[in-house]
């Protein structure tokens, strides 16, 4: 610790109870000059120093008293009792030292030659004491605040991200689970999961196989949204700006609910799925009808008499690509097809061909034009 950190406090109680020497108020003086912080802590302990002693003078009267009234009981002589005191009288003050920051017209304290009124430390040690002990208290306290906000800083736990760019990114977590998380997705954990814990915040889309631990549930977070899981396999699609959540499930089970009312949670099998709006705490299960919630990852693509509008919402997202329809009617174009890991050239070519449609490449993405579906 810097000596200045207790030689100044030290040095402000020894002003104000009228101990300080001239020279060491001229070097109060610069001290508090040379930083408005200086002056704020000054003003501090001057204002702490004139409430204790003006409370320890108005009950002086009664401490007197009751002082020579235990002495006459343990000493026995009397009403003479040896350790006499003078009662104060009734113009008596706390100090009220002149020392004050400096301000732009002000002169050095030192030039000020402030009237120090002595206070009584021989007849009152107690008071010194006292007053002493809370300046010692407010300095520790001024000292220490910074010190456990800087332990708290550098021992923070430290949060993990990943984030998935244009492509599909697969990582390994600490606890041997396998995830897959779509472009641009997020997700983020901290350095004792595993350990403590397995809570991941995710944003975006995800695949999770989740090694089965009875004693720490893995949990995902989407604002109030949460799923819960000891260990299975199961989509999540998490919109982080609204709290929603979707997840299907492919294999074991999964528990749904909001953070609110964790009792009101529900559970779904293999083959649904569950949607949770976070607007109006609903948690929505029904089958699963998308064969291709996972085309994203595996680059399967089935499609059965499926409207043309659909099937590019589905292409747009597997290939992160930004396909769009010249006119409107032809969203209700159907098309049967299956496409397995093929590029996004051939699949739409097998598209063109078949409900006879041309495309054109520009420079914001792909249009699709031609004669309206009968």
């Amino acid at each position: 610790m810097n000596p200045h950190d207790t030689y100044y406090p030290d040095l402000i109680t020894r002003y104000l109870s009228g101990e300080a020497s001239p020279e060491e108020i001229s070097a109060l003086s610069a001290w508090i000059q040379s930083d408005p912080e200086h002056a704020s802590l000054f003003n501090e302990f001057r204002k702490t120093w004139l409430g204790v002693a003006a409370s320890q003078v108005e009950q002086q009267i009664d401490l007197e008293k009751e002082w020579e009234a235990m002495a006459l009981k343990l000493t026995g002589f009397g009403t003479e009792n040896p350790r006499q005191r003078t009662p104060p009288t009734n113009n008596y003050q706390p100090t009220t030292n002149n020392l004050q920051p400096p301000t732009d017209n002000s002169q050095p304290v030192s030039e000020q030659k402030p009237k120090v009124i002595q206070m009584e430390s021989r007849n009152r040690p107690w008071q010194v004491i006292l007053i002493r002990a809370s300046l010692i208290a407010a300095i520790a306290l001024v000292l220490l605040i910074p010190t456990w906000v800087g332990y708290r800083y550098f021992t923070r736990i430290e949060v993990i991200g990943l984030t998935a760019s244009s492509d599909l990114l697969e990582a390994l977590l600490p606890d041997g689970s396998m995830i897959s998380l779509n472009a641009y997705t997020s997700l983020t954990y901290t350095e004792d999961f595993g350990k403590t814990n397995r809570d991941v915040i995710l944003n975006g889309e995800g695949y999770f196989e989740v090694n089965k631990d009875s004693l720490l549930p893995f949990v995902i977070s989407c604002g109030s949204s949460r799923l819960e899981v000891l260990g299975t396999s199961f989509f999540v699609d998490a919109e982080q700006d609204k709290g929603n959540m979707e997840v299907v499930l492919v294999d074991g089970r999964v528990t749904v609910y909001f953070e609110e009312a964790r009792s009101a949670g529900k559970t779904i099998i293999p083959g649904e799925k569950a949607e949770l709006i976070q607007a109006d705490q609903r948690i929505i299960i029904s089958p699963n009808e998308n064969p291709n919630f996972l085309a994203w990852k595996t680059h399967h693509l089935i499609f059965l008499d499926d409207r043309l509008d659909m099937i590019i919402n589905t292409l747009n997202k597997v290939y992160q690509a930004n396909i769009s329809l010249a006119n409107e009617n032809l969203a209700s174009c159907r098309l049967t097809a299956t496409f397995d890991k093929q590029s996004l050239e051939s699949v739409l070519s097998v598209i063109q061909v078949t409900l006879d449609l041309q495309s054109e490449t520009t420079a914001s993405g792909i249009i699709l034009y031609g004669k309206e579906c009968n």
